[in-house]
């Protein structure tokens, strides 16, 4: 079998760089498969065996298990949650890996958790970047990720080769690993404001009866032009939360992430409490099914006629 970066195409096996990436759900898949097409040597894993066929298919090794991935010592992963991870990858096979291994992870996870994969990599004698995303699957698919990184210099600049692959932009966040978790952390919590905020003002044009879709049209020609207020204020518009690309579940997620991180650092967050009881509620409705954009529905549902 041969590679290219282009079309997978013209290296050959045995000089092309292996990795491994375990985590394959909506946004892992694409992201893993951007490595494939440039002509690395992928070896996936995940929890859900049959998402790794696509990949496999596509010129990616199907691992037997985590430990296959980590063995190709360069593991990227994107799984869901702080818990999983420990679940996956735990200390002590981590700490069974090659000489020089890294382990990029790109999960949106707490600050006390990178923390804590930080140090465990410290101790372990290998290398730790914490890597997480801005974009969805498409987005991915595309390559056009904004990808923070943060962690020991010499593991982030070995990663950031395989970044720029799966990214438009990597900003670089310094030594500390948990920097990018928390610049992450932050900009979610900034667009759970902003469906907030979208979900009352168009609330309050369709009660006027004002053409919403016009006036997400305009703000996104002019004051607020992005796929925030762009693509989640059409969807909001048109109540239009399906399918989930990030689901009100995570959403909740997320703006537990900035409380805990703000109650860790003394920082008092005045909007967290009305944005944590209308996740909890738009989450406990709708679950994993519904975008985090249904949000907008408190508002619609708790406003006077």
């Amino acid at each position: 079998m041969t590679a290219s970066a282009d079309d997978g195409i013209g290296v050959p096996v045995q000089d092309r760089e292996r990795v491994g990436f375990i985590g394959l759900g909506h946004m892992g898949a694409p992201m893993a498969a951007r490595l494939i097409d440039a002509g690395y040597d992928v070896t996936v894993w995940s929890r859900t065996a049959a998402h790794a066929g696509d990949l496999v298919a596509r010129g990616a090794t199907r691992a037997d298990s985590p430990g296959d991935a980590i063995a190709t010592g360069h593991l990227f992963s994107m799984l869901a949650s702080e818990d999983v991870l420990r679940e996956v990858l735990p200390p002590g096979l981590l700490g069974a890996a090659p000489p020089g291994f890294i382990h990029v992870n790109h999960a949106t996870i707490s600050v006390r958790a990178a923390e804590e994969f930080a140090a465990g990599a410290a101790r372990g004698g290998y290398g730790y970047v914490a890597a997480p995303v801005l974009g969805r699957p498409g987005v991915a698919a595309a390559g056009a990720l904004t990808i923070m990184a943060a962690g020991a210099p010499e593991a982030v600049e070995a990663s950031v080769p395989m970044l720029a692959v799966m990214g438009r932009r990597v900003w670089r966040y310094g030594a500390v690993a948990s920097a990018a978790n928390l610049a992450k952390i932050c900009v979610n919590y900034l667009i759970a404001h902003a469906l907030q905020a979208l979900a009352e003002s168009i609330t309050l044009l369709e009660r006027n009866g004002l053409d919403t879709g016009q006036f997400v049209e305009m703000i996104n020609d002019s004051v607020f032009p992005g796929p925030v207020y762009g693509g989640y204020g059409d969807a909001i518009a048109r109540g239009s939360y399906t399918p989930a690309g990030f689901s009100a579940v995570l959403g909740l997620k997320d703006v537990m992430l900035a409380v805990g991180a703000a109650a860790d650092t003394g920082v008092n967050l005045p909007c967290a409490p009305v944005l944590r009881e209308i996740f909890e509620t738009t989450a406990a409705q709708a679950g994993d099914d519904l975008d985090w954009a249904a949000i907008a529905e408190f508002t619609r549902q708790r406003t006077v006629p």
